[in-house]
């Protein structure tokens, strides 16, 4: 019985255009992209959800650390959509020159 070689399965949920990720470096790229996307999302969460989270309410946490752990839960799971702003950054960096 012969057994084939494994091969390390690179998971990531971005995918370029053809559904395929070619090598580690575009795994990279599409990670990166996913992360830089979660950043963006994470800075406008914080803005917009400030008002709600520095009321006075008694008990409430002075430190802001729910409220990181907010913006930083829905900023993951927002990024990295088939429509979103990571898509089309991998698309443009995954983009192969064309020689002429």
């Amino acid at each position: 019985m012969e057994i084939s070689a494994l091969t390390p399965q690179i998971q990531t949920g971005l995918t370029p255009a053809n559904g395929k990720i070619s090598s580690p470096e575009d795994a990279k790229i599409a990670d990166s992209c996913k992360q830089f996307e979660s950043i963006l999302w994470r800075s406008m969460l914080e803005k917009a959800l400030q008002p709600m989270m520095n009321q006075e309410t008694p008990g409430a946490d002075k430190t802001g650390t729910y409220n990181y752990f907010l913006s930083n839960t829905i900023s993951e799971s927002v990024s990295g959509g088939p429509n979103g702003i990571s898509s089309l950054l991998q698309a443009q960096l995954l983009k192969k020159p064309q020689s002429i």
